[in-house]
């Protein structure tokens, strides 16, 4: 009978396997340990970093209130007296035939050297079904009495703004002392801000009122102002609703702050009942809108108004409630639908309509794109929107 050879062991092979072990182990060890420390250094310092992060925001915040405050400090150095001396030769008395024979007087300024002149479309013509119908004849005087003829370079119906320029030949007859107002940011306007109105109230030219902000952002639709459609299925939006005494002659004139600087543009007033006088609420286009649009006028001879292609429950809070989607619009090409909730648009959160209307009126384009937050049977998606362009 054969004999199995026995399994051979090397005790050398096996010591060195042993040692290899633990070598690994002790290194692996010595990683983890490191690794360890590391991670609780990381620890620190993101705690020390997130220290200093709410150090920075709180100094930041800090540094803001000093703006403000600063700010108004400035504001309350320009007395009214002040204020109107250094606007009064730049503001003027529109007059304006229609193509029916009537009459229309209104306000404007000085925008730009060459007898440009800013002013509210419905101060130079009249919205009809056909489209708008500009005045026939217009002209502009200045504060020291000087009558000059213009022509409506152009408008834009949307945001009740317009161009008139002083005819060619006659650029040469504007005033001296007739100088470019300067321009204000309405987006750092606050509620109680002193603000003043200076227009031509019943053909009464150059006279001056003060008042307060009243509230920011009010949006009007522009068939309550009596626009036909298509344009009055539209708003006006992020206006200044302020309480400067103004009436039936103001309109296209400037609203300024306490530096004398245009914020505004004074376009309508509230009334009841068939009063036209004024009962303490006016409305201003904000120079956010104006400083976008009029450029655009005078460069293009139009504006462009991005669009959605929605229409919204004006009363809803929470975000913007979709009631109705052009078929084969910007929004139904992006995938919205009828009862979706809009709650954030590029990150900034939408608690109502108005906050979404302002902000592609202030900073969007026919041809941008925007990314909504859409809220949909309590789900919550993701859409993007490739903006269109507002009928003219």
């Amino acid at each position: 009978m054969e004999r199995v050879p026995g399994l051979m062991v090397d005790r050398k092979f096996i010591a060195l396997l042993f040692l290899v072990c633990l070598v690994l182990g002790g290194s692996f060890a010595f990683i983890y340990l490191d690794l360890k420390a590391d991670f609780k250094a990381l620890n620190e310092k993101y705690a020390l970093l997130k220290d200093e992060y709410e150090t920075l925001s709180d100094q930041m915040q800090q540094l803001q209130n000093l703006t403000e405050s600063k700010y108004y400090e400035q504001v309350i150095n320009l007395t009214a007296v002040q204020i109107y001396n250094l606007t009064k030769y730049s503001v003027v008395l529109i007059s304006c035939t229609l193509p029916d024979g009537s009459r229309v007087q209104g306000s404007g300024f000085v925008y730009l050297k060459g007898g440009y002149i800013v002013t509210n479309s419905h101060v130079v013509g009249q919205v009809a079904q056909q489209g708008f119908v500009k005045a026939v004849s217009v002209s502009v005087t200045f504060f020291n009495g000087t009558t000059l003829q213009a022509e409506v370079l152009a408008y834009d119906v949307y945001s009740d703004l317009a161009v008139v320029k002083v005819n060619e030949e006659q650029v040469g007859k504007i005033p001296e002392q007739c100088h470019l107002l300067t321009p204000g940011n309405s987006t750092l306007l606050m509620v109680g801000e002193p603000v003043y109105a200076i227009g031509n109230p019943f053909g009464l030219r150059g006279s001056m009122t003060a008042g307060i902000v009243s509230q920011l952002g009010r949006v009007i639709r522009l068939g309550d102002l009596g626009v036909p459609d298509p344009w009055g299925r539209y708003s006006i939006v992020d206006l200044i609703q302020f309480d400067a005494a103004v009436n039936p002659g103001n309109s296209g004139g400037p609203l300024l702050n306490g530096m004398g600087e245009v914020i505004g543009v004074t376009f309508a007033i509230e009334t009841v009942e068939n009063i036209s006088a004024f009962i303490g609420i006016g409305y201003a286009v904000p120079s956010a809108i104006l400083n976008r649009v009029v450029p655009a006028l005078i460069e293009n001879g139009t504006y462009k108004h991005p669009y959605m292609g929605i229409g919204y429950d004006s009363q809803y809070l929470g975000g913007m409630n979709i009631s109705y989607v052009e078929p084969k619009g910007p929004a139904d090409k992006a995938g919205l639908k009828v009862n979706d909730i809009i709650i954030e648009v590029d990150n900034r959160t939408v608690t109502c309509p108005e906050d979404l209307v302002i902000y592609l009126e202030r900073y969007k384009s026919p041809g941008d794109v925007i990314h909504l937050k859409v809220m949909r049977n309590s789900t919550v998606s993701e859409f993007t929107l490739v903006l269109g362009e507002r009928e003219a």
